[in-house]
């Protein structure tokens, strides 16, 4: 899914810079301007910063897995 047009971002890009993050420090503080950053791109217009934050948040806390709750997947992507 994608989850800003603007810069071209899916909902598989963040789970993979969270991932990423993580690996690289544990201790970490995920904010949706270091998504941003490690994926080499910037906010146009923000509209798309409150969903990054909340899947940013659920990678983060349960991982990718946790997605499988927030409304925008649908039954068939589920794992």
């Amino acid at each position: 899914m994608i989850v800003c047009s603007c810069s071209m971002i899916t909902d598989r890009d963040i789970a993979d810079a969270v991932s990423a993050l993580r690996t690289a420090d544990p201790f970490v503080v995920l904010t949706p301007g270091l998504i941003y950053r490690h994926l080499g791109k910037r906010p146009s217009c923000g509209s798309c910063l409150p969903l990054i934050t909340k899947l940013m948040v659920g990678y983060d806390e349960e991982g990718p897995s946790s997605a499988a709750s927030f409304p925008h997947r649908s039954p068939i992507e589920e794992p």
